[in-house]
């Protein structure tokens, strides 16, 4: 399916509020890094609003995808920050 240059920028219109709360969300995530019930809670927390937040694009061929990829780029963040603590830094 292919979409018209006005449908993505109505698609990516609609869905810039949506991100910029799941941004806002996202800086006011703590965990300790040293401890992994809060390692693991961290990732269910990030699990948990992306899938909220962005559960109405999931079927949007354009903005579907990029629940999988922020959930990637979100959980790199925090096993980046375990191993910083892990090394003493």
């Amino acid at each position: 399916m292919q979409c018209s240059p006005d449908e993505i920028r109505h698609q990516i219109l609609d869905a810039e509020p949506v991100l910029k709360r799941l941004d806002i969300e996202m800086q006011e995530l703590e965990f300790d890094p040293l401890v992994p019930s809060s390692v693991t809670a961290a990732y269910a927390k990030v699990d948990r609003v992306i899938e909220h937040l962005l559960a109405r694009f999931k079927a949007n061929p354009i903005l579907g995808p990029l629940t999988t990829e922020l959930k990637s780029q979100y959980f790199d963040g925090i096993r980046a920050k375990v191993v910083l603590a892990r090394n003493g830094k």
